[in-house]
C-alpha cells in the first residue's frame, strides 16, 4: 500500500527560536512565502522537532529571502542552511544559536557533503545567464562578481577553513527550470567519485574526483516516458537512495532497481538514511510534510509538516 502523508492538524508555531539539538532532532527549512511579488520568497525560517516529532522551536533567518534549503550537519555538528538566491551558507551551532554567516564565494550553492578528512564539496545550484531564467523568477538570481553567468553548475571541494582546494566542471542535464545546475549531489563512499542529478533531469550523474573526469551516468531513464529524478543521497552501505515523484527507489552499485517503496501523490525530495541506518527521512516540497519509513517493512513510523506549501526545500536529523 501507498505510504500516506502526514495529516494537516494545526499546530501553531512560534519563533522563540531554536532549542539546544539534542540526538535525533530534526531541523527543517520552510521559508514563510509571504512576498506576494514572488511565490518563492519570504522570511526564511528553520523548524526544530524532536526525534518523537514533537514540535520543540523556530527561527527566522535573517538576512535569507528565498527558500531555506539543503540543510545538513558538518563534521563538528554545526548546522548549515543555504539561500540560493542570496548566495548565504548560514550556520547554527549546537546550542541552536546563529553563528556568522560561512565565508565562501558569491555563488548559487545549494547545498554540501563531507568526506571523512572533514572537506566539504559544494554544489551550485543553477548554471547560464539570466536570459535563461523565467522572468518571474529572475527576482531569486544574482550575477556572480564580474561576470554575466548566474553559475556554473559545478561542485568544488574546501578544506574546513574556507580554502578552495579543488573544482570539478561536472556536467548537468536539461530539467523543466531549464537553469538548474547540480542540485542534489552526494559521495559515495568509498569517497572516489560524487554521485548527483539534476533536479526533474532523466539522469543520475557520476564525476571521478580522484582523476577529474565524467564518468558514464549511473542511470539514464527512457526519454519518451514521463519519468524524472528528483534528489539522491548515499546510504552508509552504498546504495542509493532516490526520489522518483511519487516514490523511493533504492539504486545498487550497478544502477539497477533494487527496492522500491511507493508514497503517496507528488512533490517528494529531499531523502537521507537515517542516523540509526535503519530508516529512510523523505520530504515533500509541495505540502510541507516530513516522513520516516522503516527500511525492513516500508511502514511509516513518524511524520510532521510545517503547514506552508512549496517551501519544504532540505533538513537534517542531529546525531550526538
Amino acid at each position: 500500500m501507498p505510504i500516506e502523508a502526514a495529516s494537516k492538524k494545526r499546530i501553531t508555531f512560534d519563533a522563540s527560536g531554536l532549542m539546544p539539538f539534542a540526538d535525533g532532532d530534526l531541523l527543517l527549512g520552510a521559508t514563510d512565502l509571504n512576498n506576494p511579488e514572488d511565490d518563492h520568497a519570504g522570511d526564511g525560517r528553520i523548524f526544530q522537532f524532536d526525534k518523537d516529532f514533537n514540535f520543540k522551536g523556530m527561527t527566522i533567518t535573517e538576512g535569507s529571502t528565498h527558500l531555506v534549503m539543503g540543510l545538513l550537519f558538518s563534521p563538528e555538528n554545526v548546522l548549515w542552511a543555504f539561500d540560493t538566491a542570496e548566495h548565504l551558507v548560514m550556520q547554527f551551532g549546537a546550542d541552536g544559536q546563529r553563528l556568522p554567516n560561512r565565508k565562501l564565494p558569491f555563488r548559487p550553492w545549494s547545498s554540501a557533503c563531507f568526506d571523512s578528512e572533514g572537506h566539504a564539496y559544494l554544489y551550485e545550484h543553477i548554471t547560464g545567464t539570466m536570459a535563461d531564467v523565467p522572468e518571474k523568477y529572475r527576482s531569486m538570481k544574482r550575477n556572480m562578481p564580474g561576470s554575466d553567468r548566474i553559475g556554473d553548475g559545478n561542485v568544488y571541494k574546501y578544506n574546513s577553513a574556507g580554502e578552495l582546494l579543488d573544482t570539478y566542471q561536472t556536467e548537468t542535464s536539461t530539467s523543466f527550470a531549464g537553469y538548474l545546475g547540480v542540485t542534489s549531489c552526494s559521495l559515495h563512499p568509498s569517497e572516489e567519485y560524487i554521485t548527483y542529478t539534476t533536479e526533474t533531469s532523466k539522469r543520475i550523474m557520476r564525476y571521478d574526483i580522484i582523476h577529474h573526469k565524467q564518468m558514464p551516468d549511473l542511470v539514464c531513464l527512457p526519454e519518451d516516458q514521463r519519468e524524472f529524478v528528483f534528489c539522491l543521497n548515499y546510504a552508509k552501505n552504498g546504495s542509493l537512495l532516490v526520489t522518483r515523484g511519487a516514490k523511493i527507489e533504492v539504486i545498487d552499485e550497478d544502477g539497477k532497481v533494487a527496492r522500491t517503496y511507493p508514497l503517496e501523490g507528488p512533490g517528494w525530495a529531499t531523502i537521507k538514511e537515517s542516523c540509526d541506518q535503519k530508516h529512510i527521512l523523505v520530504s515533500n516540497f509541495f505540502d510541507g510534510t516530513l516522513l520516516k519509513i522503516k527500511k525492513e517493512s516500508g511502514e511509516t513510523v513518524g511524520s510532521c509538516n510545517v503547514q506552508v506549501e512549496r517551501s519544504l526545500a532540505g533538513f537534517a536529523e542531529f546525531s550526538m
